[in-house]
């Protein structure tokens, strides 16, 4: 069941700055997960920390959502919001906690522990002057509200109804405190939302919801420039995901090839072949690597095209099958923006005939590399460092 617009999907994201240590996040503006909207994020970087923090920096972030519901529609019984964080990144400490009878909007500030307390409170050991840490406002909040994941990597907010009143729709502010190392400049983000709502037993559906993910950049202590004050900044590394089967073994050979080149030439490229130091949940990393890119690159091949045809042999080659139908997923939901998105590649000994056909290589572009060289590649190469419009 999908009774809600899920379609836009997002990237790395553009931040416009304001200040050195502020930055107003535009997007994951208007970011669908089901019911969920996303909005814009606030991101402040914090003073120095004390030596108990070692060298690590603090910002304090504020994110807004909506929870909206078709008219007509029940409202549910309860939703949640995550967004997960690399394994660098610790959340300290998080607004709202806890909601269990309603509350009126509160001042809050950040201490030198780089925890939310009161603004009125007697707890001491602030920051001296005004600054942002000095001054958070939450609104006023209905019951229930739960929330998850301080001293991790990820928060959580669970919004529940209650037997008096349902699941309360519109806008909804969280706050959260994060740890980071010094030299970390950008911030991927995995946000997921999940919901409950009460169907007809008899019909057999299920809410649908998705992860999406994208890139913030942090703001830094030093100057702004005010050449770029309201510009869009972006890493300057154009980021690709290569999608390939690993059989035949000079088609996996020449895949290795392709990504030393673009590697060679500036592209931040992730590829199954790296990280394989530690366990993974590779569904998980691959929806991932997929939101993330900017371009996904698909290897032509007899067995990514006997994935997309559903003739692989049982067992084999489960992987493609699984980027396949991830991509072919995408480009149901949104044609134009995902025909942008994935690049067809034909690699040297490969056939425009094995490219499957949800990739349109009759009617859209695609890319023959006869040379795994700079100058045979020129195309692609045209493509990933001057078409990442979002």
């Amino acid at each position: 069941m999908e009774p809600y617009d899920e379609s836009g999907l997002v990237g790395q994201v553009p931040l416009f700055l304001t200040d050195p240590a502020r930055a107003v996040d535009n997007a994951p503006d208007d970011i669908p997960i089901g019911m969920i909207r996303l909005r814009g994020w606030q991101l402040h970087r914090l003073p120095p920390l004390g030596s108990d923090f070692g060298h690590q920096v603090g910002y304090l972030v504020r994110t807004n959502c909506e929870f909206e519901v078709a008219a007509g529609v029940p409202a549910p019984e309860w939703a949640e919001l995550e967004f997960t964080f690399p394994e660098d990144v610790t959340v300290l400490d998080v607004l709202p906690r806890s909601v269990m009878q309603p509350e009126q909007g509160r001042a809050y500030r950040v201490n030198r522990l780089l925890n939310f307390v009161p603004r009125d409170g007697a707890d001491p050991g602030g920051w001296d002057g005004d600054t942002v840490a000095s001054d958070v406002a939450l609104p006023a909040m209905s019951p229930q509200v739960d929330c998850f994941g301080v001293g991790s990597r990820f928060v959580r907010w669970r919004y529940t109804g209650t037997p008096s009143a349902e699941l309360p729709v519109g806008s909804k502010t969280g706050w959260f405190v994060l740890l980071a190392a010094p030299d970390r400049e950008m911030l991927p983000v995995l946000a997921s939302g999940r919901y409950q709502l009460d169907l007809d037993p008899e019909l057999d559906l299920v809410p649908a919801s998705r992860r999406d993910a994208f890139t913030v950049r942090l703001p830094g202590p030093a100057a702004a420039d005010p050449s770029h004050l309201g510009t869009v900044v972006r890493a300057e590394r154009p980021r690709v995901f290569l999608s390939y089967s690993q059989d035949p073994p000079e088609h996996q050979a020449d895949v290795i090839r392709l990504w030393k080149l673009l590697e060679s030439c500036g592209v931040d490229v992730e590829i199954d072949q790296e990280g394989l130091d530690s366990r993974r949940i590779w569904t998980d990393w691959t929806t991932t690597q997929i939101l993330r890119a900017d371009f996904t690159v698909v290897m032509a091949s007899p067995a990514y095209l006997a994935a997309s045809e559903d003739r692989l042999p049982p067992g084999r080659n489960r992987g493609v099958r699984s980027e396949y139908l991830r991509l072919a997923d995408l480009m149901h939901r949104d044609m134009p923006r995902w025909t942008r998105k994935i690049l067809p590649v034909v690699l040297p000994g490969r056939s425009i005939d094995e490219i499957p056909l949800i990739f349109l290589p009759g009617t859209a572009d695609h890319y023959i590399i006869d040379d795994i060289t700079p100058e045979g590649a020129a195309n692609l190469l045209e493509v990933i460092f001057h078409g990442r419009a979002r």
